[in-house]
């Protein structure tokens, strides 16, 4: 997992694959304030993007997921949120296969996950060896939230 503030972006890129650095590239040079939900291709299927907008809810009520074909840089454009990361291991049960259809996986739960709380300008890059729960609430009540997903295809 790589934690970071897109303003610093730039003293990432030397270090990452030329996909992931494309995709940091993109978020930040785009304006998402305006931006509808919805999703954009940046470099066909090897690079898109999703702006979403929902609710934050209680970390007991959000899955645990991972991705076998991507990589997931989410940026916050607005609103805040708090997600739980943890390495996946043989203990990591998965009960919901999406894997061919939404390259998505759903686990029972986790162990020893970590949190990191997301503001605006935010980016957070989780990795398929990775399980991630975005989406819960940073405090005690629901938050409203923009995000841009932008998904990198392994190997690049």
């Amino acid at each position: 997992m790589i934690y970071n503030d897109l303003a610093k972006v730039n003293e990432l890129l030397p270090y990452v694959s030329l996909r992931l650095g494309k995709a940091l590239a993109y978020l930040r040079d785009t304006d998402f304030t305006d931006m509808p939900n919805g999703e954009s291709e940046v470099e066909g299927r090897d690079i898109y993007a999703r702006v979403n907008t929902y609710e934050t809810e209680p970390q007991e009520q959000k899955k645990p997921e991972s991705h076998v074909k991507y990589i997931d840089v989410q940026f916050i454009v607005s609103g805040k949120e708090k997600i739980g990361y943890c390495p996946l291991t043989e203990d990591c049960k998965v009960v919901e296969d999406h894997a061919k259809e939404q390259d998505l996986l759903f686990y029972e739960k986790t162990y020893e996950e970590n949190f990191v709380k997301m503001l605006p300008g935010d980016i957070a890059v989780f990795f398929p060896w990775e399980a991630h729960r975005p989406g819960c609430n940073h405090g005690d009540t629901p938050n409203a939230v923009k995000k841009v997903v932008v998904k990198v295809r392994n190997g690049g």
